[in-house]
């Protein structure tokens, strides 16, 4: 007895597939625009920490890419009512992060190309992480959720950066 199966649904499967290619295309081209950066903007000394801090800053904006791939997982009204379900709190530090993290990249506007390379690896950790399970829509679905509401004070991920940006301008 092999217990009960879950139908087959090409969907999933193609959806996967069509994922993986993006984050392919995505990481070839973040890499491709962090090397035109290096070469025209130019990356010397404490610069390379400011770039770690960046990608740093930018790991928990990774989340936005999941709650974006909820489109195609779940339908619209039912997307909302679930995003408003989020509690209070984890929305005050939701909108404390896009703040802080907003002013991290205005402030260091030519080094971008880093907090690309911090959402991306965010995405692919996770991703590669739950990929056995992932491949269920539902499952996904519960996982991203579960994900939003259990991390943990977004906007230290930031800290980092303004602290390194305040210290290089004012000392």
């Amino acid at each position: 007895m092999g217990g009960a199966t879950r139908m087959y649904d090409p969907s999933e499967r193609q959806h996967d597939r069509l994922r993986r290619c993006l984050m392919n295309v995505a990481f070839v081209i973040i890499l491709l625009l962090n090397l035109v950066q290096i070469r025209w903007v130019g990356v010397h000394g404490a610069d390379w920490l400011r770039a770690l801090f960046l990608v740093l800053a930018a790991v928990p904006l990774g989340l936005s890419v999941k709650v974006f791939e909820l489109r195609f997982k779940m339908a619209a009204e039912e997307r909302r009512r679930v995003l408003r379900e989020l509690p209070r709190r984890k929305k005050v530090e939701l909108v404390a992060y896009a703040i802080l993290v907003t002013l991290v990249f205005a402030w260091d506007s030519l080094w971008f190309t880093w907090g690309l390379l911090g959402i991306w690896l965010y995405d692919f950790v996770t991703y590669y992480h739950d990929r056995p399970e992932r491949i269920r829509h539902l499952y996904a679905v519960l996982k991203t959720l579960d994900d939003l509401r259990g991390f943990r004070v977004p906007w230290v991920w930031t800290l980092p950066a303004l602290t390194f940006e305040l210290a290089r301008r004012f000392w």
